[in-house]
């Protein structure tokens, strides 16, 4: 398995991005035919689908923005651990570190 190299910058522009891209549909609302209830229940069902698809699309696209975020911040809290170690093991061993 070769080496994972990813920019942390960009995986927060990413999430940026999806954010963009999120649904911006409003709720479709229910509407009646006159003199044909059947009718009027199957559209009222068909635009609950919809409505709920709009929904669940919706949370997929936060969460996947919230997981490149936190993936975003993993990366930067794991290299300011590992410099702050070098930094002291360099202090310790008398190695100057830039």
């Amino acid at each position: 398995m070769g080496d994972i190299s990813i920019c942390v910058d960009e995986v927060r522009r990413v999430a940026t991005k999806m954010s963009d891209v999120a649904p911006d549909l409003s709720q479709l609302r229910d509407f009646s035919v006159a003199d044909q209830p059947d009718l009027s229940l199957a559209v009222a069902e068909f635009v609950g689908c919809m409505n709920d698809c709009t929904a669940e699309r919706q949370r997929g696209v936060d969460a996947l923005v919230t997981g490149l975020r936190e993936v975003a911040d993993m990366f930067e809290s794991m290299d300011a651990d590992a410099q702050a170690d070098v930094r002291a093991l360099g202090a310790v061993e008398g190695w100057t570190v830039e």
